[in-house]
């Protein structure tokens, strides 16, 4: 299981860094800056589908958490989020694998 979620942090990278590209794209092609494009403004505007999993969400989180989580810029949001899942999973599958223990 453990695992499965070290492969899931490195598979999904990609697909981060997708999304950096992404908004790299519309910053360049219309008024947004680098700060100026939110989670939220990419989600409402480029993956509108996700909206009704945004609003079922707002039912069990708090309402300050998610309001911080969806205002933060998307291309650093996204890096940051891509960099450290990576190395989480490989850290965690060095770990199960025992070849690099330093402790």
């Amino acid at each position: 299981m453990i695992r499965a979620i070290a492969y899931i942090c490195i598979w999904s990278s990609p697909i981060q860094i997708a999304l950096v590209l992404w908004g790299i794209y519309i910053i360049s092609v219309s008024d947004y800056s680098l700060f100026s494009l939110s989670n939220l403004e990419f989600i409402t505007n480029q993956l509108e589908f996700l909206i009704p999993v945004i609003d079922w969400m707002y039912t069990w989180m708090p309402k300050s958490l998610l309001d911080w989580v969806l205002s933060i810029p998307l291309i650093i949001h996204q890096t940051v989020k891509a960099i450290v899942s990576t190395w989480f999973g490989i850290w965690l599958l060095r770990k199960l694998d025992g070849k690099y223990n330093s402790f």
